[in-house]
């Protein structure tokens, strides 16, 4: 298939071989949640972010998952290393993130994106996990409680 048609990618994916049987790449579906809503935490353990996880079905169990995530995160003290974590279940995908802020009046946007093999078909949920270094740490807010924007996730099943 040349870049500049008007045809969709097939959900199977592009043939990647000889024959008809060998496919891979395509995008089979896209589920995404948006929060804009604040939320903070005090919490020195990792505490599930409300309202930012997605449930996604896959339909095979060689099907790999595109993960992108974007957070709008603040701190409640200025150079703090909070963290923030992406989990399937209870599976840690990717590596642990720090957000270190230089003030608390200030948000920063920390995006991330990643492949996961979740390794078998059926419903997986994602989720976003922070924790506070110390003193406290925002979702969608400042130090101040002033609203700053949305975060997000997206999962997409990708065929392989």
């Amino acid at each position: 298939m040349g870049i500049f048609t008007n045809t969709i990618f097939p959900t199977a994916g592009e043939r990647t071989g000889e024959g008809n049987s060998n496919f891979g790449g395509g995008i089979i579906q896209v589920q995404s949640r948006y929060k804009s809503d604040k939320y903070s935490t005090t919490s020195t353990s990792y505490t599930d972010v409300s309202n930012l996880h997605v449930n996604i079905t896959t339909a095979s169990s060689t099907s790999k998952v595109l993960l992108l995530g974007c957070l709008r995160i603040g701190s409640g003290a200025g150079n703090s290393d909070n963290k923030y974590r992406f989990l399937r279940g209870s599976t840690q995908v990717g590596d642990e993130n720090f957000c270190r802020l230089t003030g608390s009046s200030e948000t920063f946007v920390f995006s991330d994106m990643m492949i996961d093999n979740p390794g078998s078909a059926g419903t997986h949920n994602y989720k976003v996990q922070i924790k506070a270094e110390t003193n406290e740490v925002f979702i969608n807010r400042d130090g101040s409680n002033r609203d700053h924007g949305v975060s997000y996730i997206i999962c997409m099943e990708v065929a392989s």
